[in-house]
């Protein structure tokens, strides 16, 4: 078994080419869903493992988030089919304490044990108020404000990151060192939608980077670095070089070695140096990928309608504040990823016409007989 490739061209939508000018297609969201665990069960990967994977990527998807969707499922699908992900692995516990686990993922897709782990860490916290579960061991697992909101749906405030392939300097350096490790965190709220933060540890998330790539639009200034460290904004550099600007400069670097003593040191899974994509591409290298939850439960600290009394006392100052020049309203992390997600519940999943098109040729490459529905 071997790597997944842990570049921003790897992060990209299937779909790639020019920029679409089209409107969306909108498709039901329950064809998505069967959609994806036929492609998954098709290319070998346990049921299981199909609707979890799928389910995350789905997630996505409905919130309109543009990367980390289901239009990496042929990607992940194809990774299956070809042996570089385990079909049918072993996920199981190493280590274990009242309240923490240790998890081998056993090379399975990384959307799958991140479901696995983080219902671990809510079990820990239901029953001793905090859970800390690491995995390794494992892949790209998508999203890491999925996990963190996995917790929030249950009553408890949730943290998620995981670490991959470099892509991040350390600050004065010019070199990719250190992975783009996201930092997904949720807190339920009560009379508001829950507080959902996903944010990449550079200016611009990688697939983000590299959609823009791959739709022909051009990159704007302090998204990339050149392979001396300089700011610029040609699509070359960055193919050379791999390297994003870190938020927040020193402090973002600052920040993205924190996230990896959790996902990286902890979980004793490899650093993203040696996530190197060459030896990837020679099948050489085993993955092991480490992620990192936590799950707490606010009532150590005060009864739960207390803790969501305050919380939303929080959102409405952040509310109330006086707004900026142009700006119509004030809104909270994930809130607008939570009213797509509403919506798009509803009326069904836009997808680009570029991601309908991919999942279309993958369906006739794999055979699927799947229909995609398109709303009409």
């Amino acid at each position: 078994m071997t790597a997944t490739t842990n570049s921003a061209a790897a992060s990209t939508p299937a779909a790639a080419g020019v920029q679409d000018l089209k409107p969306a297609v909108t498709v039901t969201v329950e064809s998505l869903r069967q959609w994806g665990i036929e492609a998954f069960t098709r290319a070998g990967l346990a049921e299981e493992g199909a609707r979890a994977v799928t389910e995350v990527q789905l997630e996505s998807s409905l919130r309109g988030q543009p990367t980390h969707n289901m239009g990496d499922i042929p990607r992940y699908a194809a990774q299956v089919a070809d042996g570089r992900l385990n079909p049918n692995p072993n996920i199981r516990v190493t280590r274990e304490t009242m309240v923490h686990a240790q998890l081998d993922g056993d090379n399975a897709p990384g959307q799958w044990v991140g479901v696995i782990a983080m219902r671990k860490a809510l079990e820990k916290a239901k029953q001793t108020g905090v859970g800390l579960v690491t995995a390794g061991h494992s892949n790209h697992y998508g999203a890491a404000g999925h996990y963190a909101w996995m917790a929030a749906t249950e009553g408890f405030i949730g943290l998620s990151t995981t670490n991959g392939g470099p892509c991040l300097a350390p600050w004065g350096g010019a070199s990719a060192t250190f992975g783009n490790n996201p930092l997904g965190a949720a807190v339920p709220a009560g009379n508001h939608h829950p507080i959902v933060l996903d944010i990449a540890m550079s200016t611009v998330a990688m697939g983000k980077i590299g959609l823009a790539l791959a739709e022909g639009k051009p990159l704007p200034l302090n998204w990339v670095l050149d392979t001396q460290g300089r700011p610029s904004t040609d699509p070359a550099d960055f193919r050379a070089s791999l390297l994003g600007v870190p938020i927040a400069e020193h402090k973002g670097y600052g920040l993205t070695m924190i996230m990896e003593v959790l996902a990286g040191v902890l979980t004793g899974a490899d650093f993203p140096w040696q996530h190197r994509d060459d030896r990837a591409a020679r099948h050489t290298y085993e993955p092991n990928l480490g992620h990192f939850f936590m799950a707490i439960n606010p009532e150590l600290f005060m009864s739960r309608a207390e803790f969501l009394d305050r919380v939303d006392q929080m959102i409405a100052a952040a509310k109330a504040s006086t707004l900026a020049e142009g700006v119509s309203e004030i809104l909270v992390p994930g809130e607008r990823e939570m009213r797509n997600r509403e919506r798009h519940l509803l009326q069904g999943v836009p997808l680009l016409p570029s991601t309908h098109r991919s999942l279309l040729t993958y369906s006739a490459k794999a055979g699927l007989k799947t229909e995609l529905v398109a709303v009409a």
